[in-house]
């Protein structure tokens, strides 16, 4: 039995007119005598009796009908649902974030977007960068917002959304931060607390010491920023991190940010998802959202 066979059919049933189902379903009468013919053959018995100039359901019929209306009332739904989840903002998001946009970026504009879509439900996942590119290739994530300049997976959609400042840190009480500015030579014997080896920010500091032409000389590894710049404070050692990531203890004092003379560094954070991932109405609005707020603080 073919689908648009039972369309026809149920329309019939319903109406139990030649003339009414073709212009419900504009088409000529004789095209609707003919399809129903065709579609008792098919079935090899009658669905309608004519006496005299009205036409009835027989019992085949009836039959029949009983299931095309649940047949049809089921597309129906169905073809609602779908609309439904795919126009209207809810659901749940799953988001991945490497730790500065975690910790730092982000919980601020998902609290603003539940407060604008209550209905969605968002899942914020933060972890080292590979693991995040791990979890975008499981489909574990709808998307990502990962901090620092790595190669990408040419299958992963990478936008660049903003760049950090980053910034040398030390406790207020460290002999560095007396001047306003010093020169790279004056951090030749200065002791990094990091993160685990395999995170940006380890690389980060890798990277600009390099650059700087200093040693790389790890004091301490910790496992969170939070804990790194509690270690700083205590005067334990410096560190380097984006300025979003020190934003807070910089304002209230508790951290001094070292002014290197002539030199400034870049951190960007990058919106990263499959290139083949489908993106949900409540997702793309988040994303947007997103977009928004972290495009405000673009810089460079």
């Amino acid at each position: 039995m073919e689908l648009h066979y039972l369309k026809l059919f149920n329309i019939m049933a319903a109406e139990l007119n030649f003339s009414k189902t073709a212009d419900t379903l504009y088409i000529s009468q004789p095209a609707v005598s003919m399809q129903i013919k065709k579609l008792e053959q098919d079935l090899g018995f009658k669905l309608f009796d004519k006496v005299g100039k009205n036409l009835y359901l027989n019992e085949n019929g009836k039959l029949l009908y009983k299931y095309t209306k649940q047949i049809f009332s089921l597309i129906e739904e169905a073809e609602t649902k779908l609309y439904i989840q795919n126009n209207t903002v809810r659901g749940s998001i799953n988001i991945g974030a490497s730790n500065t946009p975690g910790n730092y970026i982000l919980p601020q504009i998902l609290g603003e977007f539940k407060a604008m879509y209550p209905e969605v439900d968002t899942n914020l996942h933060i972890a080292n960068t590979h693991e995040i590119e791990r979890m975008i290739f499981s489909n574990e994530l709808d998307f990502a917002v990962n901090g620092g300049d790595i190669p990408y997976n040419n299958q992963v959609y990478v936008e660049e959304l903003a760049t950090d400042d980053v910034v040398f840190v030390a406790a207020p009480s460290n002999s560095l931060t007396k001047s306003e500015f010093i020169e790279p030579v004056q951090l030749i014997n200065a002791k990094y607390i990091t993160h685990e080896r395999n995170s940006q920010l380890y690389k980060l500091v890798e990277d600009i010491t390099g650059e700087l032409g200093l040693p790389f000389s790890i004091t301490m590894v910790l496992g969170s920023i939070d804990a790194i710049k509690q270690a700083v404070s205590s005067n334990l050692g410096i560190t380097i991190v984006p300025k979003s990531a020190a934003r807070i203890e910089l304002g209230y004092g508790f951290l001094k940010q070292l002014k290197i003379r002539d030199w400034y560094w870049k951190y960007p954070y990058n919106l990263i998802y499959h290139k083949k991932k489908n993106i949900t109405p409540a997702a793309a609005k988040l994303i947007e959202l997103i977009r928004e707020r972290v495009g405000k603080n673009k810089k460079g």
